[in-house]
C-alpha cells in the first residue's frame, strides 16, 4: 500500500498556513463578544449553512463511518439520510425560532426558559460530555493522518490540536464559518473525484452493486444498522443537530428566512453526501476484503478503509489534499465545538457567576483563553483514547447518545411549548441523563434500547410537568415575547456587514487552491492527469460561482479599510 510522500506533505503545509491565514484575516471582524461568538448575526446564510454541514460530520465520517460502510454496506447511507432529515426538521420548526431568541449562546436561552440553576447544570454537563466527543473526532483525524503518513498517532494528535486551536482562538465564530466554507470547497470536489476514481476500478455503480456481498446490499428490520436502528439514529441526531453548535448557526444569520435557508442547504448536502462519501470504502471491501492483513498494527483496520482508497486510487499531491480534506472535516466540527464551549464558559459561567459586569473587551479576551483551555483538554483526552486503542465509532456513539437524549428533549420542547414550569427542564434533563447512564454503564442497553426507553420517558416527564404549570416567570415571558416577534432589520442595522469582502476572499482563496493543484501535474505520471484536472476544474467552478454571490449592503459602522474594493 503506498504512503504519503514529500509532495503530499508540501500540500498539507500550504493548507495549514491557509487556515492560520483565515484566522488572521477575520480578526478584524471581532470587536465585541457578540461578534466573536455569533458573528454579530451578520454571517451570510450560505456560509452559515455550509458551516453547519461541515460541523455535522468530521474525520469520524471517513474513519468510524467508513468502517461501517466497509463492514455493513448500504446501511450506512441511512445514517446520513437521517442527518439530512434532522436538518429538515430544523427548517420547518426550529431554525426560525432559534433566530428569534436573539441570544449569543444556547445556554442563555435556558436561563430565560428554565432559570439559572438549569442554565448552570446544562452548561457544565454539556462541556464535560462534548469534551469526549471532540476528543473522539480529533482521535479519528489523527488515526487517518498517521496511517497515511506512518506517523505516531499521539504526535499527530498534538500537532493537529495545535493547528485547530490557532485559528479558533484568533478569529472566533467568523474564523470558524469562513474556514468551514473554505474547507467545504476542498472537501466536496475531492470526494467527487475519489468516488469517480473508485467506481472506475469496479465497473461503475452496477459493477459495485454486483460485486458486494449480499449482506451488504440488504437492510434488515432488526439488529445493528437495521431499519429500527436507523429510525432511532434519526431521532437521536434530530436532538443534536438542532441544538448546540448547529443552533448557534441559526442565530448567527440576519433573519428567520436566512436561518431556514441554512437548514435547507444542510438537508440537501447531507442527502447528496450520503451516497457520495461511502462509495470508496465499499469499493475497498471488494478489492481488499481483509484490511487487517495490510495494517495489522491497527486495532480497527476497517476504520482505515477510506485511507486505503485514497492511497490506492489517487496520485501524490491529491493524497495530500485528501489529508487536508480530513483536516477540513474535523477542523470544522472541532472549531465549532471549541467556540460553543468557550462561549458557555465565558458568557454562561464566567460572566454569570464571577463577573456580571464584565465588558465586551474583557469577554473577548476570556473567550480566547477559554477556547485555548477547551482545546488543550480535548487534545489530552484524544491522546488517552489513542493509547487505549478505543473504537472511534463506539466511543462517539456512547457520548453523542448520552448528551443528545438528555439535553435535547428539554431544550427543544421548551422552545416550542410555553406552558411548562421552570423546573420541567431540569427534571427532564436529569431523567434522560440518569436513565441513559444507567442503561449504558449498568444495564448495558443497546443503542435501540437507549432511544426506546429514555426518549419517551423524557418526553413524558416534560409533558406531565405542564399539568403543574404555575405563574409565568419574567424570563419565560420575555423569551416568548421575543419568539412571537419577527426579526426587524433595524436590529442589526448598526452591525458591520462583511458579506462582500468575505465572499471575495473565499473566491480568491478557492481559485488559488484550484490553480495551485495544477502544479501537481509536474511530479505525477501522465495517467494521473485526468484526476488532477478534474479536481482543479471543479474547484475553479466553485471559485467563479463565489465571485458572483451578492454581498450585503454597508451599514453605518462599516469602515473603508474593512470593505475596501481591493478585497
Amino acid at each position: 500500500m503506498p504512503v504519503a510522500n514529500i509532495t503530499d506533505y508540501a500540500v498539507i503545509l500550504c493548507y495549514i498556513l491557509l487556515m492560520i491565514g483565515v484566522g488572521l484575516y477575520v480578526m478584524r471582524f471581532n470587536s465585541t463578544a457578540s461578534e466573536y461568538f455569533r458573528g454579530g448575526s451578520r454571517i451570510p446564510w450560505l456560509v452559515a449553512g455550509l458551516s453547519s454541514f461541515m460541523s455535522g460530520f468530521s474525520a469520524w465520517t471517513f474513519t468510524g463511518g467508513a468502517g461501517v460502510a466497509y463492514s455493513s454496506g448500504i446501511a450506512v447511507i441511512g445514517l446520513y439520510v437521517g442527518n439530512g432529515l434532522s436538518f429538515l426538521l430544523g427548517y420547518y420548526i426550529f431554525a426560525s425560532r432559534w433566530r428569534r431568541t436573539r441570544i449569543t449562546t444556547v445556554m442563555e436561552y435556558l436561563s430565560d426558559r428554565f432559570g439559572p440553576a438549569t442554565h448552570q447544570t446544562f452548561s457544565w454537563a454539556t462541556i464535560v460530555f462534548q469534551l469526549f466527543t471532540s476528543a473522539t473526532m480529533l482521535y479519528g483525524l489523527s488515526l487517518f493522518v498517521s496511517t497515511a503518513c506512518q506517523f505516531s498517532i499521539a504526535a499527530t494528535i498534538l500537532i493537529t490540536g495545535a493547528i485547530i486551536l490557532s485559528y479558533s482562538v484568533l478569529g472566533g465564530l467568523w474564523a470558524v464559518v469562513v474556514a468551514d466554507f473554505l474547507q467545504a470547497s476542498i472537501l466536496l470536489p475531492f470526494c467527487i473525484v475519489l468516488a469517480a476514481a473508485s467506481l472506475m476500478q469496479v465497473g461503475g455503480i452496477s459493477g459495485l452493486v454486483h460485486a458486494l456481498p449480499p449482506a451488504m446490499k440488504t437492510i434488515h428490520l432488526h439488529g445493528e444498522f437495521g431499519w429500527i436502528y436507523l429510525v432511532c439514529w434519526t431521532v437521536m441526531v434530530s436532538f443534536g443537530y438542532n441544538t448546540g453548535a448547529m443552533a448557534q448557526r441559526y442565530f448567527s444569520v440576519e433573519n428567520e428566512r436566512a436561518a431556514k435557508r441554512a437548514a435547507l442547504l444542510c438537508t440537501g448536502l447531507f442527502f447528496l453526501g450520503a451516497f457520495l462519501w461511502f462509495i470508496p470504502p465499499m469499493v475497498m471491501r471488494v478489492l481488499y476484503p481483509n484490511l487487517h492483513a495490510i495494517w495489522p498494527h491497527l486495532a480497527n483496520p476497517n476504520e482505515a478503509s477510506y485511507v486505503a482508497a485514497s492511497l490506492t486510487f489517487l496520485p501524490h499531491g491529491l493524497i495530500g489534499i485528501m489529508l487536508a480534506a480530513m483536516f477540513s472535516a474535523t477542523m470544522a466540527n472541532l472549531s465549532a465545538n471549541f467556540n460553543v464551549k468557550s462561549a458557555i464558559l465565558s458568557k454562561d459561567i464566567y460572566q454569570t457567576l464571577f463577573r456580571p459586569r464584565a465588558g465586551e473587551r474583557e469577554l473577548l479576551i476570556v473567550g480566547a483563553i477559554m477556547t485555548l483551555l477547551v482545546g488543550g483538554v480535548t487534545t489530552i483526552l484524544a491522546v488517552m483514547m489513542a493509547s487505549r486503542g478505543e473504537s472511534i465509532f463506539e466511543v462517539m456513539m456512547v457520548f453523542n447518545t448520552l448528551i443528545s437524549i438528555s439535553y435535547g428533549p428539554p431544550a427543544l420542547l421548551g422552545l416550542v411549548f410555553r406552558r411548562a414550569p421552570w423546573w420541567s427542564g431540569m427534571l427532564t434533563f436529569v431523567t434522560g441523563l440518569g436513565m441513559g447512564m444507567l442503561g449504558e454503564f449498568v444495564f448495558k442497553w443497546t443503542f435501540i434500547e437507549q432511544i426506546a426507553f429514555v426518549v419517551p420517558s423524557a418526553f413524558a416527564v416534560f409533558f406531565l410537568s405542564m399539568l403543574f404549570d404555575g405563574e409565568e416567570s419574567p424570563g419565560r415571558a420575555r423569551l416568548f415575547k421575543k419568539l412571537d416577534t419577527p426579526i426587524d432589520p433595524a436590529e442589526i442595522r448598526d452591525v458591520r456587514d462583511f458579506s462582500r469582502p468575505v465572499f471575495r476572499f473565499l473566491s480568491r482563496a478557492v481559485a488559488g487552491i484550484g490553480l495551485a493543484s495544477l502544479l501537481l501535474l509536474i511530479p505525477n505520471p501522465p495517467g494521473a492527469r485526468a484526476t488532477i484536472l478534474s479536481f482543479s476544474a471543479i474547484t475553479l467552478a466553485v471559485a467563479i460561482s463565489l465571485w458572483f454571490v451578492p454581498g450585503g449592503g454597508r451599514s453605518a459602522r462599516d469602515t473603508a479599510p474593512l470593505v475596501d474594493s481591493k478585497l
